[in-house]
Order: structure tokens, then sequence, then C-alpha cells
């Protein structure tokens, strides 16, 4: 679990009650919502994992994921987003949580990729000219 924690991963129920046969009685106190301190935090870092992960999830989604109901998890992103700790909205209206920022466009990651491609054939037509130039009309480049 704090593996997962630590790279950002979404923590599964199983996890936390594995964790928490290992904590003392007064560790599993519970908060006014009927969670205990364990689950609150692995709920709000799971809604942080999954604003990494997704541009927009719809709230009945989100609840299925945080295993919550949807009220719960419209209240907790609405607390994370009013304490600045993820930047998004949500649409109450059609029910969808928007994240802004999250992870990086597609588009992005492919051109530092390409970027990279295009570096190796130039190295290759400094070093290998006349292999690299059949290689490339082989694959029609």
């Amino acid at each position: 679990m704090l593996n997962n924690t630590q790279l950002g991963h979404l923590i599964s129920h199983e996890q936390v009650s594995l964790f928490e046969k290992e904590l003392e009685e007064h560790q599993l106190e519970r908060l006014p919502n009927e969670m205990s301190i364990l689950e609150t935090a692995v709920m709000e870092h799971n809604v942080l994992a999954i604003s990494h992960i997704y541009m927009s999830i719809r709230l009945d989604n989100l609840a299925y994921l945080l295993r919550v109901n949807q009220a719960q998890a419209e209240r907790v992103v609405g607390k994370m987003i009013t304490e600045e700790r993820i930047t998004g909205h949500i649409d109450q209206i059609a029910g969808v949580v928007y994240f802004e920022g999250a992870a990086k466009p597609w588009d992005a990651l492919i051109d530092v990729e390409c970027n990279k491609v295009n570096n190796v054939i130039d190295i290759l037509l400094q070093s290998e000219p006349a292999f690299t130039k059949d290689r490339l009309q082989l694959y029609k480049c």
C-alpha cells in the first residue's frame, strides 16, 4: 500500500483492509462522515491519482472506483477542489468531474517520442548513411 501511495497509484480496498489489521483501536476511530481517518485519506489519495489519469469522469463512475455513494464522491472532490489540492470543476447537471492540468496530453508525449526517433535516425545517418537510407526507403520513410 505504501508503495502505491508513493507512486501515485490507486489503492485498493483489499490493501486498506490488510493495513487496517495492523492498526490499533484508537487509529480506527470514525469521523463524522462514518469513515475512518485511513479510509478518508485513501479516498482522497485515490481522487488525486484519478485526476492524473482522467481528464473527466462521471460522478457515478468515480463513486464506483472510490467505493462510496455518488454524493460522497461529489463532496470529497468538491472539498479537494476548494482546498486547491486538485484543479477542476464539477458539472452537477451532467454529473461529471472535469480535471484540469491532469496528465500530459498524448500529443505532447507522442511528440517527445517522435523527436527521440528522429535523433536516432540523424545519428544513424551520420555513422551509417548507406545502410540507414536503404532501411528508410524499405519502410517508405
